[in-house]
């Protein structure tokens, strides 16, 4: 059993975990302990919110490669659903511990339909209503499946509602965002910078406007949710959503030529938000970001 368990651990956290190597296994089990103590002592805050454990499986289960491969097996259903039950066993432990036996009736119930419902999206092609100045909205929203992901702003909106707890529904602005902002962390290659039809600040403000008409589009569910539940209020702050795309787009072209240093400094940007000192140095970048795109497009001249 402990084999087993070794095993799909390291098969699950291949990318960040070292081969054959007991200590971080060890150390790595050791955080994990202590993260579902946490859990625990914090039980009836998380109550409420403690199915969103299930994403977890979710998330990992629509990034799989090997979906195909392993319909080979007539019993490929029941074969994931116990890896998926081995993942899933200390949110079962604490639901047990805390005698919500519903709720494990629920997430394993959750884990099926996932197994059932998900692997029918794969291999078909989703036509997306995305404009295409930028090509990577096609691209990272194919590749990743993103629009499974979508339903989820909904569903925010749906328990806010429910619980009458206004943080999920600005969680959803948040998660609403953060999709809209993916495609701007992808590249295209300089060819296609020197070769546009729009140069300097022309070429960025095309990538601005492009970006907020495919971030409205990704929107329409969650505004659509919001006017369902009448949190008119909320209407209000849609335009928010762009904010990080766009400041995205921004740091994408300020550091072209370093994508780790791109996302440093966002993350050190966003930080910074709250005292204001972030705000001062936005037309900085921007200028900087009309420079670099008018170096490359300049080469070529």
């Amino acid at each position: 059993m402990i084999q087993l368990i070794q095993t799909l651990v390291l098969i699950r956290l291949r990318k960040f975990l070292p081969p054959m190597d007991k200590l971080t296994l060890i150390l790595f089990l050791c955080g994990y302990l202590l993260f579902f103590f946490c859990l625990n002592k914090k039980f009836n805050v998380l109550r409420n919110y403690s199915l969103l454990f299930s994403l977890d499986i979710f998330f990992y289960h629509v990034n799989r490669k090997d979906i195909e491969l392993l319909k080979l097996n007539k019993k490929w259903k029941l074969v994931l659903y116990g890896e998926y039950f081995v993942y899933s066993f200390p949110y079962l432990v604490l639901f047990f511990m805390n005698k919500e036996y519903l709720f494990i009736i629920i997430y394993l119930f959750l884990i099926a339909a996932y197994i059932i419902a998900v692997p029918e999206f794969y291999g078909k092609t989703i036509k997306y209503p995305f404009k295409l100045f930028d090509p990577f909205w096609n691209i990272c929203w194919r590749k990743n499946k993103l629009i499974l992901f979508l339903p989820l702003t909904i569903f925010l909106v749906v328990v806010g509602d429910l619980y009458n707890n206004e943080n999920l529904i600005i969680a959803s602005f948040f998660v609403a965002s953060f999709l809209s902002a993916l495609p701007s962390f992808q590249r295209e290659a300089y060819e296609n910078i020197k070769m546009s039809y729009y140069s300097g600040k022309g070429y960025l403000n095309k990538q601005f406007k492009t970006a907020i008409t495919n971030s409205l589009i990704t929107t329409v569910p969650l505004i659509i949710a919001l006017m369902v539940f009448q949190k008119w209020e909320f209407l209000c702050f849609i335009p928010l959503i762009f904010a990080i795309p766009i400041l995205n787009i921004i740091f994408k072209y300020s550091y072209f030529n370093n994508q780790f240093l791109h996302q440093i400094m966002l993350a050190v940007f966003l930080v910074m938000l709250p005292l204001g000192i972030s705000v001062v140095i936005i037309p900085f970048l921007y200028l900087k970001s009309v420079k670099t795109i008018k170096a490359i497009q300049n080469v070529s001249n």
